[in-house]
């Protein structure tokens, strides 16, 4: 093994060693860095570099997503039954499960304030 290749493998085991540090530090990485007497473009960098490591040790290959993302869906908002467009200019949407007496005392009140 080479003096360089060593150098790196050194280089490797300390990086992955602040890392795993920084997990349990419940700090900030410029808090962890500032306090180990770290540069944060280097903690990035190695960050990035063992992370990338791992994926191929793993088996995971480039062309695979990535996991850290999950598929949520979102709720389709439910179209309103009724539309009412105020003097004021602003619109009352009102869905399927209002009843008769609620809609009199919207309307009601509505007209009282002089917005219908």
């Amino acid at each position: 093994m080479s003096n360089e290749q060593k150098t790196n493998n050194d280089q490797q085991q300390f990086w992955q060693m602040v890392l795993e540090t920084f997990k349990t530090s419940n700090l900030s990485v410029r808090q962890f860095c500032k306090q180990e007497g770290l540069t944060e473009p280097a903690f990035y960098s190695w960050r990035k570099k063992l992370a990338v490591n791992n994926e191929y040790a793993n088996g995971q290959k480039e062309d695979q997503p990535s996991q850290s993302f999950i598929e949520v869906a979102m709720p389709q908002e439910k179209a309103s039954v009724l539309e009412l467009i105020l003097s004021s200019g602003n619109i009352l949407r009102i869905g399927s499960g209002a009843d008769n007496k609620t809609l009199t005392d919207v309307i009601s009140v509505l007209s009282k304030a002089g917005l219908c």
